[in-house]
């Protein structure tokens, strides 16, 4: 079994905290999550010298992903987490996004 990681760069509106994602991230992302899949991870790294942002997502397998992703859960899942990722568009910008499967680690 391969760990499968997806990265999205973001970029933190000009006026906005770095603090207020962090708590966003903690406080709402992280918990939500939490019931989509037990074996996913969130990651949030700040880019040096940037006001970028790379989240990961870190799955047990790419098959987990897909499962969590297609089931009839994911659904209603998703339309909870819609004033959640409100919040987040207000904070932050897309940037760039790519997937990895995880060979060493």
């Amino acid at each position: 079994m391969v760990e499968f990681v997806t990265y999205k760069r973001w970029r933190l509106k000009p006026g906005k905290r770095e603090a207020d994602l962090v708590d966003l991230v903690r406080r709402e992302i992280v918990p939500h999550y939490a019931k989509l899949a037990a074996g996913v991870r969130l990651g949030l790294h700040r880019i040096k010298d940037t006001s970028s942002y790379l989240a990961l997502q870190h799955w047990p397998s790419r098959s987990a992903w897909e499962a969590a992703t297609s089931s009839d859960f994911y659904q209603s899942w998703l339309g909870e987490y819609e004033p959640i990722l409100a919040q987040w568009d207000q904070l932050v910008e897309f940037e760039d996004e790519w997937e990895a499967e995880v060979i060493l680690g």
